[in-house]
């Protein structure tokens, strides 16, 4: 928090903190949403951490947030820091921007980029757009108690325009993303389409009934397809019987993308730029986004107005569909080995990185844990293994290693389109491979039921934790933020005093997700909760021989001790379902108690 305050001097000599937006690269609409997002993120899903009521603020939260005042400060600060960003990433007509700005990089570095390319929306602005505006929402729900309480009608109405601006963001973002969804065709002659082939030919068949076998699995999908009208994508061509396709979201609002007409604000819909191709990286950071929206906490709050709910529902759609897509290319013939399993995954458009296979796991966990069980988790959560050894964080890496240019500079994605406006090709780097791969072993570890495969995936996690911690800044104002890799690599020889937004914002999610898992319940195993049944079955029937014996109504100390083990017994059997281990220890813990009492009742018969 001290970085990201500054004292400042005003011209009449008075001094105050004032926030401060950007850090290793310079200001733009992503690096300070994800920036804005490590303050907002982490109350949003945890509770305990929320500052909206300062009665209910707990005190390590005040630590942690005390340069920004006291517990009545720091809501109203938090609210000014919101309403900031909304007016800093707006254009001179008060419309949202989404720009990438300087997470943009020429490929040509002998030429200058054009400022309109920098301004251009990208999706990642999109889909950072809606956990910030979620987070926003909520926040501002909290505090508007506060705010009555505390009588300021200022105060009131500027909570109101903030959580006016919020709203504007959201509907953007919402159409921003529908208008960048792509789907693209390829002929079994074009490269994608060889590429394509070559990729899930896992088993050396003829191209032919690769594609047959292609299009049975996604007849489904085919027909999801047809219901998507709204924004971009459709069919796209690939009803055609020897069609392959590919399905996720590009880089920016898709070239000739159709404008949404029903939208109360026309003017969020700006010209399209991009490939319409699908992008693996931005493909992810829209699934993820997304499926926010729809998570129990943000349904319960109802926090979407009817326009929102409408194009929330469209990306439902389109989240649903690509789910299944991947997580079929993914596993595709279902045999000994599938396309994932085959490390690194290669691209329609000719690349290969260990990262896409990451990025594959990340789309297909959720349809893997929902419709086909332990299993196929367990075949994943072996890829990740491996990758958290390919990329060299659970194993120790060589001098010059290419493994290591996938933690910096990173895993370079052409913006194909962006070259059309004027100014060199741009690309974008991706490098948050490590926490990418610590949220992707923590999600797929709280889907498996098997205990042995959740502890391992769970180990590999520790690992993955513990190179984390070795790469954060460890001096001055960002100290304990993130991202130092010369730390752990070496030979990078960049050394850096000002913190990543885009690496820190990945690890404050992946120690969210790691929080909720922890607090959710502990795994069950099937083979354990037999074993409790059986014993605890075994004192049950050993507990009422002593209560048919008599044992319930002899003297008091004697019946209070038989009634306590009946009521561990009931107790045991409750819960044997939720948590079968402790019924077990339960149930030892009944059986050794009835044979203490046996014994003696025995011995009391026989006066010995």
């Amino acid at each position: 928090m001290a970085y990201c305050l500054r004292e400042v001097v005003e011209e009449d000599g008075r001094r105050h903190r004032r926030w401060h937006w950007g850090g290793r690269i310079e200001s733009d609409a992503v690096g300070d949403a994800q920036q804005l997002l490590c303050l907002l993120y982490p109350p949003q899903e945890l509770p305990e951490l929320s500052y909206a009521d300062p009665d209910a603020t707990g005190e390590a939260v005040l630590d942690a947030l005390g340069t920004l005042g006291d517990p009545v400060e720091i809501p109203i600060r938090v609210m000014r820091i919101i309403k900031d960003y909304m007016i800093r990433h707006s254009d001179d007509d008060g419309v949202p921007v989404y720009s990438g700005g300087s997470n943009m990089h020429r490929v040509d570095r002998s030429r200058e980029a054009d400022p309109e390319q920098r301004a251009v929306d990208v999706t990642e602005g999109f889909a950072l757009a809606i956990p910030l505006s979620i987070a926003s929402l909520i926040f501002l729900a909290d505090f508007a108690p506060t705010a009555e309480r505390l009588g300021r009608r200022p105060l009131i109405e500027e909570r109101q325009e903030v959580e006016a601006m919020v709203h504007k963001r959201l509907l953007g973002a919402l159409i921003g993303l529908l208008r960048s969804f792509s789907v693209a065709a390829y002929d079994e002659t074009d490269e994608e389409g060889r590429r394509l082939i070559d990729l899930i030919n896992v088993d050396g068949q003829a191209p032919r009934k690769i594609i047959r076998r292609f299009r049975d699995n996604a007849s489904e999908i085919i027909g999801t397809l047809r219901d998507i009208t709204l924004g971009s994508g459709g069919t796209a061509g690939v009803e055609a019987p020897t069609k392959l396709f590919e399905i996720g979201w590009s880089w920016s609002v898709v070239e000739k993308a159709p404008e949404i007409g029903f939208v109360s604000d026309q003017d969020v819909q700006r010209p399209g730029r991009a490939q319409d191709a699908p992008y693996l990286y931005f493909t992810v950071v829209a699934i993820e986004a997304v499926a926010g929206l729809f998570s129990p906490r943000v349904i319960r709050r109802n926090l979407l107005n009817d326009e929102e709910q409408q194009l929330a529902q469209a990306l439902q759609l389109r989240l649903d569909v690509t789910r299944r897509y991947w997580a079929s290319v993914a596993s595709f013939g279902g045999g000994s080995k599938w396309p994932l399993e085959d490390v690194p995954w290669r691209t329609t458009d000719g690349l290969e990185y260990d990262y896409y296979s990451l990025l594959v796991c990340a789309v297909a966990t959720d349809a893997f844990g929902t419709a086909r069980g332990d299993d196929d988790l367990i075949r994943l959560g072996r890829v990740l293994i491996e990758l958290a050894n390919r990329g060299r964080i659970t194993r120790r890496a060589l001098a010059g290693e290419t493994a290591i240019e996938m933690h910096f500079p990173g895993v370079p994605s052409e913006l194909t389109g962006i070259e059309k406006i004027g100014g060199p090709p741009m690309r974008w780097n991706m490098v948050d491979f490590a926490p990418l791969l610590l949220k992707r072993l923590i999600h797929a570890a709280s889907l498996l039921s098997t205990i042995g495969s959740r502890a391992e995936l769970l180990d590999v996690a520790d690992q993955v934790w513990d190179h984390l911690a070795r790469r954060r800044l460890r001096d001055g104002g960002a100290a304990n933020l993130w991202d130092q890799p010369h730390q752990v690599y070496g030979e990078i020889e960049h050394f850096f005093n000002d913190p990543s937004w885009f690496f820190t914002i990945r690890v404050v999610e992946a120690m969210v997700l790691g929080a909720r898992f922890a607090a959710s319940d502990p795994a069950r195993s099937r083979e354990l909760e037999r074993l409790a049944h059986e014993l605890l079955l075994e004192a049950e029937h050993i507990y009422d021989q002593e209560l048919f014996r008599g044992s319930g109504a002899a003297g008091p100390s004697l019946s209070q001790e038989i009634q306590a083990v009946g009521i561990t017994i009931r107790h045991a059997k409750d819960i044997v379902a939720e948590r079968p281990g402790t019924a077990y220890s339960l149930g030892v813990r009944a059986l050794l108690e009835l044979d203490r009492l046996v014994s003696a009742g025995r011995d009391a018969e026989t006066g010995v």
